[in-house]
């Protein structure tokens, strides 16, 4: 062990290329995973294989020179050159640091840990990656912090937070989910000494009338789907017994809840609602469906719970006019069914079957 440690001190330049081959390959099999390393190991890493340069370059030289003086002097004025050359170089270097250099930040986000990298130059944003520990981190963006404009860091300055939005990414980089959130503060309270109050909320959420937030909405349904939970929220009430209903989502196991729905859909008071899966949900306003009008009254979204449209029957039958639904849609077999009963007339048309 002591002849390997004495080699390695004698030959720091091959030393430091060894590191650097290593280092760099390490970089490349991580990168495969879609993971890497940190931004202060990546810039201890070239710390260390720059010394080790320079310290191998003026080991080189010393032992190159029989004449010891001279080797000591040749090695001075190295250290003397490099130096100029730095400082020569600095405000490069600076203005490079400046624009390339992004704080990171350990945090947790919706009840997961994250890396979350900052980059506010005229915009404050922030990438969320997934965290593997004080050294390695993701590659992919799995949420996206819009905090709005400002050259500031959210996680020094919270004070400075008004509003972020967050977009969540799939594996494959693509939008999944988004949510606002606004930061409010206490009207009662001093401006500076007031704490600040998360409401979370879609982007085009339509506020009722006493400003109610998603998780305080009256429920009206609500499905488990592990840590994601949707529901039937009431917005408001109309005319005619019926009442404005919208979805509301969460995806850390109910803290917080946000609207996912563009528009509230209006059904009666007696209506019924389900979810099949996290994307695929229905609202049934009386049960009964008219043929006649077009005016189904079942509801169905099958794009994130974002939008409903009104579902099209296709039943031919003169004797009827409308369908009554008895059990709300469910899958049997990989097919999606639902049960239903007609009221027409008898073949000797003197009377009314089911």
């Amino acid at each position: 062990m002591k002849q390997y440690l004495k080699k390695m001190k004698e030959n720091i330049l091959v030393c430091d290329f060894l590191f650097i081959g290593i280092s760099l390959l390490l970089n490349y099999i991580l990168y495969l995973m879609n993971i890497r390393f940190r931004q202060w190991m990546i810039i201890t890493m070239i710390l260390i294989a720059v010394i080790g340069f320079v310290v191998g370059i003026l080991q080189q030289i010393y032992g190159s020179t029989k004449n010891k003086s001279k080797a000591i002097i040749i090695s001075v004025l190295s250290v003397i050159f490099i130096i100029i050359i730095i400082l020569i170089c600095m405000p490069f270097i600076t203005f490079f640091l400046i624009f390339s250099y992004h704080p990171e930040h350990t945090v947790m986000l919706d009840g997961k840990k994250y890396v979350a990298v900052v980059r506010s130059f005229l915009h404050a944003n922030i990438n969320y990656y997934d965290y593997y520990g004080p050294l390695l981190m993701g590659t992919k963006v799995r949420v996206n912090g819009d905090f709005g404009e400002g050259g500031y860091d959210p996680f020094v300055q919270p004070d400075c937070i008004e509003q972020v939005e967050y977009t969540y990414y799939d594996d494959h980089g693509k939008i999944e989910d988004k949510k606002t959130k606004i930061f409010k503060k206490e009207e009662e309270e001093p401006v500076i000494d007031k704490p600040k109050k998360e409401i979370e909320q879609s982007d085009e959420f339509n506020e009722t009338k006493n400003n109610i937030l998603p998780e305080n909405a009256e429920v009206l349904y609500e499905k488990k789907f592990h840590k994601t939970i949707v529901r039937f929220s009431k917005v408001d009430n109309v005319l005619g017994q019926n009442i404005l209903v919208h979805v509301v989502k969460s995806k850390d196991g109910g803290e917080t809840f946000y609207v996912v729905s563009d528009n509230p859909i209006q059904v009666s008071n007696q209506a019924k609602f389900g979810f099949l899966t996290e994307t695929l949900g229905f609202a049934i306003s009386t049960g009964n469906i008219s043929l006649n009008n077009g005016n189904s009254g079942l509801f169905i979204t099958n794009d994130g719970d974002k939008t409903f449209t009104i579902a099209n029957i296709e039943y031919e039958n003169p004797n009827v006019d409308y369908i009554t639904i008895q059990k709300e849609p469910y899958r049997e077999n990989n097919l999606l069914k639902m049960k239903c009963s007609v009221y027409q007339l008898s073949s000797s048309r003197n009377g009314y079957k089911d």
